[in-house]
C-alpha cells in the first residue's frame, strides 16, 4: 500500500511532563525496532520500546536534540544529534546509544562553535552507493538560514537557496529522497513554505508548496510517499507527481495565544491535546514496515504511533 489511511491506528507512546520543560525533539528508529529521541528539558535521550512502552533515559551532552539521525547500518546504532544549543555553543554530534560522543562537528569552516550564527536544526547522510556516498548534509534553520554540504574527506560547499528563485528561510529539515530514479536531497523549508529539491551534486531540481503546506519542518520517506511534519498544523504526505495532502489534521486551524502551549490566568501551560489530530508536529521518522512515528513540540510534549 502506497498512502496512509485517512482513519490511521493512532497511539500515544509517551507524553512528557510538562514541569521538565520542552520537548523540542527529532525522532529516530533503531535496528531492533526501539525509537529514540529527546527527555523533555534536553540534556538527555529516552529509547522506547514502541511494543511495551518500556523505555530508558540516557544523559548527553546535548543542550537540545532537535534532530535527530540514525545511521543505517551501524554496529552501536549510532546517531547524529543536531543541536542548535541554548545559550550554549551549536553543534553536531554523533553518538551511540550509550550517549557516547563518536565525533563532533562544528560550523564549517571554522574551528569554534558560534551560538549566534550557527545553529543547525537537521542533518541526513548520503547512504546509496556512488560518488556522493558519505556526504553529510546539514540545515542551519536557527542560524543563518543555510545548507552545508560536508564531504568524506573534509572539503565542504554552503549553499543559500538563491538558485531556487528565492534564499532558503529557515531550512529546518532534510532527507535524502530515495523513492525516484535519481536520489535527490529534499529540504523543508520552513518559513517559505515549500519543500525544494536538489540533486547529490548541489543542483536545484524544483519546489513543491500547496495551501495545505504552513510549516514544513521535517521529513521521512514511506515507500512512494515523503511523510512531512508541518509545526502549525498537520501531517503531510507528498507524492512523486508532487501532490501534497493531509494525513492527520491540526486539532484548530488557529494558533492562539502562547502557542504551541496555551495561556490560562496568566501562566503558560502545555496544550489540551487528543488523539487523533496534531498541535505542532515537529520530528518523524518511518520504520521498514512502513508505521510512522513522530514528536510534537511543546512543553512535556508527546510522541506518537501512527499506521
Amino acid at each position: 500500500m502506497s498512502s496512509i489511511e485517512k482513519d490511521v491506528n493512532w497511539k500515544t507512546l509517551f507524553e512528557g511532563d510538562p514541569k521538565n520543560g520542552w520537548m523540542h525533539s527529532g525522532i529516530g528508529i533503531f535496528s531492533d525496532g526501539h525509537i529514540v529521541f529527546e527527555s523533555p528539558g534536553g540534556r538527555a535521550f529516552i529509547v522506547l520500546n514502541p511494543q511495551d512502552g518500556t523505555f530508558t533515559k540516557v544523559d548527553v551532552d546535548a543542550a537540545v536534540l532537535h534532530g535527530i539521525t540514525v545511521l543505517q547500518n551501524s554496529d552501536e546504532d549510532s546517531f547524529w544529534i543536531c543541536d542548535p544549543g541554548a545559550n550554549t555553543p551549536a553543534q553536531l554530534l554523533l553518538v551511540n546509544r550509550k550517549g557516547k560522543i563518536l565525533r563532533k562537528i562544528l560550523r564549517p569552516n571554522t574551528t569554534e562553535g558560534d551560538v549566534v550564527t550557527w545553529k543547525p536544526t537537521t542533518l541526513a547522510v548520503v547512504a546509496v552507493e556512488g560518488p556522493y556516498k558519505g556526504d553529510i548534509w546539514i540545515g542551519d534553520g536557527y542560524g543563518e538560514s543555510l545548507v552545508h554540504r560536508i564531504r568524506p574527506d573534509g572539503s565542504s560547499q554552503t549553499f543559500d537557496g538563491s538558485t531556487t528563485s528565492m534564499v532558503f528561510n529557515c531550512p529546518h529539515g532534510i532527507a535524502i529522497d530515495t523513492r525516484g530514479p535519481e536520489p535527490l536531497v529534499a529540504i523543508a523549508d520552513r518559513r517559505n513554505k515549500r519543500m525544494v529539491f536538489f540533486t547529490l551534486d548541489g543542483e536545484y531540481v524544483k519546489s513543491v508548496s500547496s495551501d495545505s503546506m504552513i510549516g514544513p519542518s521535517s521529513i521521512a520517506i514511506r515507500n512512494d510517499l515523503l511523510i512531512v511534519t508541518d509545526l502549525y498544523g498537520a501531517m503531510l504526505s507528498i507524492d512523486l507527481e508532487g501532490k501534497v495532502e493531509i494525513l492527520v489534521p491540526s486539532i484548530k486551524p488557529e494558533r492562539g495565544e502562547g502557542w504551541p502551549n496555551q495561556i490560562i490566568d496568566g501562566e503558560t501551560v502545555a496544550p489540551d491535546v487528543r488523539d487523533g489530530a496534531v498541535n505542532s508536529p515537529h520530528g518523524v521518522c518511518v520504520a521498514p514496515n512502513g508505521t510512522v512515528f513522530f514528536t510534537e513540540w511543546y512543553f512535556g510534549g508527546r510522541v506518537v504511533r501512527i499506521y
